[in-house]
């Protein structure tokens, strides 16, 4: 009994987290600017990070209490793309040590600063391969989350702090060029499919990126744990 309620919680929680991933539209086609989405982030935990960030090679891991198939270390090469200091240039990262083999479907893959605001256009640039080879079809969804200053009222955030975009065969590109001044916004997409490896090239100091792993919501937790409870006490034995 213990073991099938426990089993009955991780399957709910891992339903509750997909749900946000696939509430947000495909990412495809091109614009000006992302869509502002109407929610801060979700609740996640960001990797910890060992090794060469500066130029690789490094590590990232995560740890409980992410689910499971994130719970493990991945190897990166090239600079880690999340600091000002950090070296500029393009980023490989391999998942194929994670408990499935990939990078699980409905990961936070978080952008900040991406703008027209220092002197240069912040661009970051995305591809990604599965089990089969390069990725062809979208494979990210639309903005879930975000946070910030915008250049709104009280500091709001508006659809003219999120930059533009552009995807083509399997291949993203978020353009910080149509951001006028300097808001200091970030937004997170997710992934629709696992993926093996990714490729991030990032074009200027500035633009950050990072990978986060979804954690259940505390009240999403408890309200799951009375619910499989109460399932579990009415179970015929």
């Amino acid at each position: 009994m213990q073991r099938f309620t426990f089993n009955l919680i991780l399957s709910l929680s891992s339903l509750c987290l997909v749900v946000p991933s696939l509430n947000a539209a495909m990412l495809t086609g091109a614009g000006q600017h992302l869509p502002v989405p109407n929610q801060g982030p979700p609740a996640n935990q960001g990797r910890s990070v060992t090794g060469n960030t500066v130029s690789g090679p490094w590590q990232g891991t995560w740890s409980a209490p992410v689910l499971n198939d994130w719970v493990g270390t991945f190897d990166a090469t090239g600079p880690n793309p999340t600091t000002l200091n950090n070296n500029m240039g393009t980023t490989v990262y391999d998942f194929t040590s994670l408990p499935t083999g990939a990078l699980p479907a409905g990961t936070y893959f978080r952008f900040g600063d991406v703008d027209y605001g220092s002197t240069g256009v912040e661009v970051l640039s995305l591809t990604a391969t599965d089990g089969n080879g390069a990725i062809l079809t979208p494979w990210l969804h639309e903005p879930i989350g975000a946070n910030g200053i915008g250049s709104g009222p009280a500091a709001s955030i508006t659809i003219n702090d999120m930059p533009g975009w552009s995807y083509g065969a399997g291949s993203y590109k978020i353009d910080g060029s149509t951001v006028p001044g300097n808001p200091t916004v970030s937004f997170m997409l997710t992934n629709d499919v696992p993926i093996t490896t990714l490729r991030l090239t990032r074009g200027t100091h500035f633009a950050n990126f990072s990978l986060h792993a979804p954690i259940p919501e505390p009240a999403s937790a408890g309200m799951l744990l009375a619910g499989a409870l109460a399932f579990a006490r009415r179970r015929p034995r």
